[in-house]
Order: structure tokens, then sequence, then C-alpha cells
């Protein structure tokens, strides 16, 4: 366990050591949030915050679990298609 302080400006750093640990490099984003009093700093993904706003999308507009099987099976479609062209 080691102990860090806040700037000023609110910035601390995250030890080495646990930097390593969890493989964070400096084009790691991190989620930050409040939980019981603590201070989360959470790695996201680029996959990870796409999945969340098509979750919010696809919540806010109301699509059914059918509707949303339909619309990944068009896009895998096109994406095979894509990727590999009539007669490869």
């Amino acid at each position: 366990m080691e102990f860090v302080s806040p700037t000023p400006k609110g910035q601390v750093t995250i030890p080495k050591p646990i930097r390593d640990a969890l493989g964070l490099t400096p084009k790691t984003k991190l989620r930050v949030y409040a939980d019981r009093g603590r201070v989360v700093l959470e790695p996201v993904f680029p996959l990870d915050s796409l999945l969340e706003e098509l979750e919010a999308e696809a919540r806010q507009k109301g699509y059914t679990r059918e509707d949303l099987e339909r619309e990944v099976e068009a896009v895998r479609e096109q994406l095979i298609k894509k990727l590999y062209p009539a007669g490869d």
C-alpha cells in the first residue's frame, strides 16, 4: 500500500508498481468516480466505452433484444462481405 496526495490542481500520481501491475500506460483512459467515500480509478478500454454508449442509446430508443440481434447480424454480414469479398 502506498499513499499519495493530490496536488493543488487535484492531480495524483499512480505509483509505478501499481501502473505496472495493471498495465497502465500514458494512453490508458481511466474512469473516475466516487464509491462509498472512496475515489475509484478504473481502466476503460475503447471497446468498453463504445459498448456503454451503444447500450445507453439502445435503452433510450427502446430497442428489444430481437431488434439488437437483427442489427448485430446485419453489421456482422456487412463486415464479412467487406473483409472477405466474394471469391476469396
